[in-house]
């Protein structure tokens, strides 16, 4: 861990923000396998809600309304779901950026602790 209190964790998602509409991605092409070890699945229940991606050894950014139902694990590095060799990781809080109310009102940014 890196020490970061709640404040700090608010002034990265501050400086992190940008305000995005439009939830799908277009044009979009598949990657080779292994070549994204930074992405996550930000996953409730065992079901994936959002992607994500790694920070640092221990955070995650996703998006804020990703939060609901709220997620209890992230896997790292895996293109394949349903790969039995999957690397789940227990997510210990999320922070959201204090301003987010909701997807179309911008500022739809979280951190995720792992």
């Amino acid at each position: 861990m890196f020490g970061l209190n709640e404040f700090q964790h608010f002034l990265a998602l501050i400086f992190l923000r940008q305000t995005v509409y439009g939830s799908h991605i277009i044009h979009g092409n598949k990657v080779p396998a292994n070549s994204m070890q930074y992405m996550v699945s930000v996953q409730s229940n065992g079901h994936h809600m959002c992607g994500g991606f790694l920070i640092s050894e221990d955070f995650v950014v996703t998006a804020a309304h990703c939060g609901v139902p709220t997620p209890d694990v992230v896997v790292v590095g895996n293109q394949d779901l349903k790969s039995a060799n999957i690397k789940k990781i227990k997510i210990e809080y999320t922070c959201k950026f204090p301003t987010y109310k909701d997807v179309g009102y911008g500022d739809d940014i979280m951190l995720v602790k792992i």
